[in-house]
C-alpha cells in the first residue's frame, strides 16, 4: 500500500506541475477550421487514452459532427484489459458499422496502439485516414521508468507495461498502419519539455520523438500538455484538416 501511495504522489506532483506550466499555453476555444467538403457516409472512430474515457474525446466528437461526419466514440477498459483484448472489443464494434463506409480513426495516447494492433491483426478494414494525438509509437520511456516501481501494474494494468519503452514490448512489434496517417505531438517547443524524467521535449507523458512513426504522411507539434491536447483548438483544427485533405495546417 505504501508503494501505491508513493506512486500516486509522484504522478500527482508531475500532473499538477504540468497543469500549472501549461495554463499559459492552453489555446482553448471553438475550432476555426472550415470543412468545405461533404462527409456524408464517412465515419470517424475515436479512441481515448489510458485512464480516460469517451468523455475526454467529446470536444473533438462535437467538432467532427459539426463537419458532417458520423462518429463512433469507442470506450474500452484501458487499465483492466490488455492491448489485444481492447483491440478485440474494438473489432466487435467495428463490425457493426455500415459495410462500404469510409472509415477514419482519431486516437489519443494509448488509443493509437490499440488501433495499430487492431489493424495489424484483424485486417478487416483499411481506413482512409488516421490521426494520432500524442501516441507512444516508439514506446513510453516514462512508463518504462514507472513500471519499475511497485504498484505500477495495479494503477495502469497490463496495457501500461505493453506501451512502455522496453525490450520486446508489444508496441515495438507493431507495423505502421497501411493507410495515410499523421501524428500530432505535444510539448513546449524547447529541449526540456514538461517532465524532467523524460529526455528532450515532451508533453509531460510522452516525448516528441516517441510519437514519431516511420511512414507518417505528416507531423506537427502543438504546444500543450498530454491530456489537455484534446481541448486545444489547434489540435482539433489540425485533426479536421488532415481528415479532409491528408495534411496538417503548417
Amino acid at each position: 500500500m505504501r508503494a501505491k501511495i508513493i506512486l500516486l504522489v509522484i504522478l500527482g506532483c508531475i500532473l499538477v506541475t504540468a497543469a500549472v506550466l501549461i495554463t499559459a499555453l492552453m489555446f482553448e476555444g471553438e475550432p476555426t477550421y472550415d470543412c468545405t467538403k461533404s462527409h456524408d457516409g464517412e465515419w470517424v472512430v475515436l479512441l481515448h487514452g489510458i485512464m480516460r474515457g469517451p468523455a475526454s474525446m467529446e470536444k473533438l466528437e462535437n467538432a467532427l459532427l459539426a463537419c458532417g461526419y458520423r462518429v463512433l466514440n469507442f470506450g474500452y477498459p484501458s487499465t483492466k484489459e490488455s492491448i489485444m483484448d481492447s483491440a478485440d472489443l474494438l473489432g466487435r464494434e467495428m463490425a457493426k458499422l455500415p459495410q462500404g463506409a469510409t472509415i477514419h480513426f482519431v486516437t489519443h495516447s494509448m488509443g493509437a496502439i490499440v488501433v495499430r494492433y487492431y489493424l495489424a491483426h484483424y485486417r478487416a478494414i483499411t481506413p482512409a485516414r488516421f490521426v494520432m494525438i500524442a501516441p507512444p509509437n516508439r514506446g513510453s520511456s516514462f512508463a518504462g521508468r514507472l513500471m519499475q516501481l511497485p504498484g505500477f501494474r495495479w494503477l495502469f494494468g497490463r496495457a501500461g507495461g505493453e506501451v512502455a519503452q522496453a525490450p520486446r514490448s508489444l508496441v515495438s512489434t507493431l507495423p505502421a498502419p497501411r493507410c495515410e496517417f499523421g501524428v500530432i505531438a505535444g510539448g513546449l517547443g524547447n529541449s526540456t519539455g514538461l517532465n524532467p524524467l523524460i529526455d528532450g521535449d515532451d508533453d509531460g507523458t510522452i516525448s516528441v520523438e516517441e510519437t514519431r512513426l516511420e511512414g507518417m504522411k505528416d507531423f506537427i507539434q502543438v504546444k500543450g500538455q498530454h491530456s489537455l491536447l484534446l481541448l486545444n483548438r489547434r489540435v482539433i483544427d489540425n485533426v479536421l484538416a488532415f481528415l479532409e485533405t491528408g495534411g496538417f495546417l503548417h
